[in-house]
């Protein structure tokens, strides 16, 4: 964490758009994971295990290093350039974009950091592509659809009795 949260701090402190900056933090997330993978693999499995202040310490960089990405992506909303949302939901979408990489990732395969940023960025930046004036009318169709549906519920651990064949 500690390299990471240094990078991420000077990342946070250039004078340039936040949106430059969430990219560049962006490229730094899968950089350290391609450099550092078999570090990142113990670190994501056994980062609760020490305790009293090493797991206090490292909490407290996780924190600080959330709170850089919180930052930047408020800036963002303040200039306008993302929609309003709740910033601690706008981190955990940046964080979850990119905190599974090493789950998959092969250092020795087609994607980079930069790629894999390019990316991350793309759908974080403008989500899957989905034009604004669709959202609404997709969200009262999911509505109509739970509402007409009762027998196909979402919750996976509730019995599902789709309609029989015809």
């Amino acid at each position: 964490m500690g390299p990471l949260l240094s990078r991420a701090r000077q990342i946070a402190d250039l004078d340039t758009d936040p949106l430059l900056r969430l990219r560049l933090l962006s490229e730094s997330l899968p950089s350290i994971i391609f450099r550092r993978l078999d570090h990142i693999w113990v670190y994501e499995h056994g980062y609760r295990s020490p305790s009293g202040a090493e797991l206090k310490t490292l909490l407290g960089k996780r924190s600080d290093f959330g709170q850089v990405i919180s930052g930047l992506l408020t800036e963002a909303v303040d200039q306008g350039t993302f929609r309003a949302m709740p910033p601690r939901l706008a981190t955990l979408q940046f964080l979850n974009l990119h905190n599974h990489t090493y789950q998959w990732v092969r250092t020795d395969g087609q994607w980079d950091a930069a790629f894999l940023s390019r990316e991350y960025c793309a759908t974080l930046f403008r989500g899957s592509g989905a034009p604004d004036h669709a959202l609404p009318k997709l969200e009262k169709q999911a509505e109509a659809f739970k509402h007409d549906h009762p027998e196909l519920p979402l919750d996976p651990e509730a019995g599902w009795n789709p309609p029989p064949a015809t």
